[in-house]
């Protein structure tokens, strides 16, 4: 009997365990999912969609969820699929590979012959986003500098640049109108400059409603052909204009408005980076009094293993382009990465389904994934929560892990997440890639929880009404309650 009575007592308190567990978690679980019923009842949801998950990356469990196999658009999210996959099949240490070269002969100081850019599709070359490389003007500086160690003191040719490294076919499938021609629809090309991107600047009129003046582009870029007109709004509205205009053509169209101010300047993205490379070097050398006998030029065609190598020029190393990728959202860096996974398995065009492939190998259901771009500007990008959640997941056991998860903006401190939760205890504990774009809002990362565990999420807003500030209020509440405090 007495054997019995402690076999009772055993059992009472196994009994009680899973209980004691239960009441623990549940109030902060309940709390969470009411948080999120609210959301999708919110009228800033009314006709919208939301989907969430959140996973125990040590356990891959799926700890809770909300519509989370639901395909939406996901924007600048997409770029955890670029990153984490460039990692995984490129390696951290890849790098991006620029070249000067030459054909024909060089007697007494003349180059007999054609001067090649040789692009090998860095969008890095010449960007004023990474302190230890040279700017666009450095760039030239050595090139030039290379050109003298040879003699040259006249071209009897042109200056090329070659972009056939990718496809001239350069707009991701599912861009819309409205994104290319901003600098943040600038394509990534075979050779690039300056992360392709000019500026035009211009005088907005002291009456309200009148034209703003185009003053010039820096650099000077004669060829684009600007049409419509900028209109001038009241001081502190900002920047509300746009340029519009396809890859490869040089009619650029303008519209929108600016603020009344004495001047003021907005961003483009080049039609043509290849000749443009071409064209602003010529300048540059004529400006060094260096003689070219004819005008620049580009081309897209393989160049022949007859041309001589001068000089080449390496990118930063993948860990440093992922971390502007992810802690600034550069869509032309996503989208060079996108086009190498392609080019890497001999199909640019297929770097999508090399991308799903990849993760279904891992062990991810890819079922309802689509992956139109690298940077989440397509309409053609179709994710779910899940998806986000069991990427991230599947990264934090890969040896790429550290790379991946320092590319991160952090909650409160850093990048696109800086203003979020912030003087909350994930500030610095919360680590994320934000994407947003009209109508939608996306968030997907990392954090620890109460418990100590380490979690992945991912929450996605469609369709959603009101602004950006408003929809993160109601997402902090969200992660606030996952946290289980």
């Amino acid at each position: 009997m007495r054997n019995f009575h402690i076999i009772k007592i055993v059992l009472g308190i196994l009994l009680f365990i899973p209980y004691l567990s239960f009441s623990q978690k549940t109030p902060s679980y309940q709390n969470l999912q009411k948080i999120l019923e609210e959301l999708e009842k919110d009228t800033l949801l009314k006709n919208g969609y939301l989907g969430f998950c959140l996973k125990n990356t040590s356990t891959g469990q799926i700890i809770f969820e909300k519509n989370s196999k639901k395909t939406m658009l996901i924007a600048s999210c997409m770029k955890l699929f670029s990153t984490a996959t460039a990692l995984e099949m490129l390696g951290k240490n890849f790098t991006f590979k620029t070249q000067l070269a030459y054909k024909g002969t060089i007697e007494n100081g003349v180059l007999k012959g054609d001067l090649y850019i040789i692009g090998g599709g860095d969008p890095t070359l010449g960007s004023p986003d990474f302190p230890n490389q040279p700017n666009t003007s450095q760039v030239f500086a050595n090139w030039t500098s290379n050109l003298q160690k040879l003699g040259i003191k006249e071209i009897q040719g042109k200056i090329v640049g070659n972009g056939s490294y990718f496809s001239q076919n350069a707009t991701p499938a599912g861009w819309i109108w409205e994104d290319m021609g901003n600098y943040y629809g600038s394509a990534v090309y075979g050779l690039n400059i300056h992360d392709n991107e000019y500026k035009l600047l211009l005088q907005p009129s002291k009456v309200i409603g009148e034209n703003a003046k185009i003053v010039k582009t820096e650099p000077i870029l004669p060829f684009l052909n600007f049409k419509g007109n900028i209109k001038t709004a009241t001081k502190g509205t900002g920047d509300n204009a746009y340029i519009d205009g396809y890859a490869m053509h040089n009619d650029r169209f303008l519209s929108g408005t600016v603020p009344q101010t004495d001047s003021f300047f907005i961003k483009g993205a080049l039609p043509n980076p290849a000749f443009t490379t071409a064209y602003l070097f010529h300048q540059y050398l004529k400006q060094k009094n260096l003689k070219i006998t004819q005008e620049p030029s580009f081309s897209y065609e393989t160049m022949p293993d007859s041309s001589k190598i001068i000089i080449e020029n390496t990118s930063p190393n993948l860990t440093e382009i992922i971390r502007e990728i992810n802690l600034y959202s550069i869509n032309l860096y996503a989208e060079s990465l996108f086009k190498q996974l392609g080019k890497s398995k001999n199909n640019e065009k297929e770097a999508g389904a090399i991308i799903q492939n990849y993760w279904k190998d891992k062990g991810m259901d890819i079922t309802g994934l689509d992956i139109g771009d690298g940077s989440g500007l397509s309409m053609k990008n179709g994710v779910s929560a899940y998806h986000l959640a069991e990427l991230l997941s599947l990264m934090s056991k890969s040896s790429s892990y550290e790379v991946f998860n320092q590319s991160l903006p952090i909650a409160g401190i850093s990048g696109t997440m800086t203003n979020w939760l912030k003087s909350t205890t994930l500030q610095g504990n919360l680590r994320a890639k934000t994407g947003s774009m009209k109508g939608v809002i996306a968030i997907a990362g990392y954090f620890t929880n109460a418990q100590g565990e380490k979690m992945s999420f991912a929450i996605i807003a469609n369709r959603y009404q009101g602004t950006y500030s408003q929809m993160r209020k109601k997402f902090e509440k969200v992660f606030l309650a996952m946290q289980m405090p």
